[in-house]
């Protein structure tokens, strides 16, 4: 029975630690490139005790303490900063981050979708949007471009579209000739 309890407490321990392979560095401005080097630079201070995280409104949780466990904090600018619970869902569009706000009402004789959409931000407490949209999203299936106006964003995802069926578009129109 011992024999299986020590299995049964070494493999939790196994999930445990695999599960924390997934860790990332959540901020770009991370001093520590890889988890790796976090997470010896964590235990350090840990370790020496006495040293806090702080969040965005400048408040002070001592490091490995609830809010500040090694899943919430990045070492920026010298100390641990709090990372902001980011929970909206982002879209990607040409290597931009967007937060699509609402679909607009936008009728015409394309199939294309149009959201008002916000730029995400990035500071030292991770990623934030506003709540003000400032862009234009279009949205055709897998594709998307973005603009300023609904005509930038429909005219970009055309390009967008042309530039990736060109050569079926280019094709279709020589069968069509040659007949």
């Amino acid at each position: 029975m011992t024999e299986i309890l020590m299995n049964g407490v070494a493999k939790k321990l196994t999930q445990k630690l695999e599960s924390h392979s997934d860790d990332k560095i959540t901020n770009a401005a991370s001093e520590y490139k890889t988890v790796s080097e976090k997470r010896v630079a964590y235990n350090a201070d840990i370790q020496k005790g006495g040293v806090y995280a702080i969040n965005e409104k400048g408040a002070r949780v001592l490091l490995g303490r609830r809010g500040a466990e090694f899943n919430d904090v990045e070492f920026i600018a010298g100390l641990w900063r709090i990372q902001n619970k980011f929970e909206h869902e982002i879209t990607v569009v040409r290597n931009r981050e967007f937060v699509l706000m609402k679909k607009l009402p936008y009728q015409e004789r394309t199939k294309f979708e149009f959201y008002s959409a916000e730029l995400v931000g990035n500071n030292c407490y991770g990623r934030s949007v506003r709540g003000v949209p400032d862009f234009i999203v279009a949205r055709y299936g897998q594709y998307s471009a973005y603009g300023q106006t609904i005509e930038q964003a429909r005219a970009f995802l055309g390009i967008r579209l042309y530039d990736e069926f060109q050569d079926l578009i280019h094709a279709e129109m020589h069968k069509t000739n040659s007949i």
